[in-house]
């Protein structure tokens, strides 16, 4: 990844993987449920880590596990477990372009953890810029189902807000160790500390739902795992070695933007007004944030 153009193309194609993955966990919770659907997109994950690390990090692995295992152990939980238990809930709920643009909110809640728990310095700008994406999360609630009374709809918006909130915490937790250590490496290990206790829920019926499984589901799967958790997670890494972080970051803006489109087109979501309006102001508050 030595050219620019190259690295550009592959952030690109690793949001639009990204943004596609709201659509296969849809895809996927036709045929498994959320438990089961973790175990299913991290187990050949891990097991993906694990070979890779095993290739490129071997040397640092030993150490960084001896020494911050506390640390990668709350990752795991709280990056992998709480996360994704909370996104695939709450996509029972709600549309996939709305569960994109909760998650879009994660750059706005790790600032303002790093300002209560690291004692970082806040912007009049920033803290503009937080009110503003809270306000277009209150437009999404209120305005976007198409009716003001629909308590499922709420109560998936309040599901998968759990989901950045939890990845804000492992942001937070994982930021001095990705400083003192290879950052594949730290992702990787969390990863894989987080899929064990998950595969101890694996029960007998869910071999038995998979042997049934069409296509699609298999598919949304492999997607999951190995595009979107493996790949994605790798070509983030990578780029981030060889560009600033805040040039990278700023792709990340384009994930719901990815998401709502695939959504309309593969899943025949509605683009609806109120939607798009809560999405422009979230985006916009959060790169206030970002700044």
């Amino acid at each position: 990844m030595r050219s620019k153009g190259l690295i550009y193309t592959t952030l690109i194609a690793t949001t639009i993987v990204w943004g596609g993955s709201f659509v296969a966990i849809k895809q996927a919770l036709h045929y498994l449920s959320p438990v089961e659907l973790l175990v299913m997109r991290f187990g050949p994950a891990a097991l993906a880590f694990a070979l890779l690390l095993h290739w490129r990090q071997r040397a640092a692995l030993a150490k960084l596990l001896r020494a911050e295992w506390r640390s990668l152990c709350l990752m795991g939980l709280l990056g992998v477990i709480i996360y994704h238990l909370a996104l695939n809930t709450g996509q029972q709920l709600i549309p996939a372009g709305t569960a994109s643009l909760v998650m879009a909110l994660n750059p706005a809640f790790t600032f303002l953890l790093s300002v209560m728990l690291l004692r970082e310095r806040a912007t009049w700008m920033q803290l503009l810029g937080l009110g503003v994406a809270f306000v277009g999360l209150f437009i999404i609630v209120r305005f976007a189902s198409g009716n003001q009374t629909d308590f499922n709809y709420l109560r998936g918006v309040l599901i998968t807000l759990i989901a950045p909130i939890s990845w804000a915490a492992y942001t937070v937790i994982s930021r001095p160790l990705a400083a003192r250590y290879p950052p594949l490496a730290v992702t990787g290990l969390g990863t894989i500390l987080g899929a064990l206790p998950i595969l101890v829920t694996a029960r007998p019926s869910l071999v038995h739902g998979l042997a049934v499984m069409p296509w699609d589901g298999w598919a949304s799967i492999a997607f999951l795992s190995l595009l979107a958790t493996v790949g994605g997670v790798t070509a983030w890494v990578m780029a981030l070695e060889h560009l600033e972080a805040s040039r990278v970051g700023v792709f990340i803006y384009l994930v719901p933007l990815w998401a709502a489109l695939l959504s309309q087109l593969l899943l025949d979501e509605p683009l609806t007004l109120s939607l798009l309006v809560g999405a422009v102001v979230i985006i916009g508050g959060v790169m206030m944030v970002h700044r």
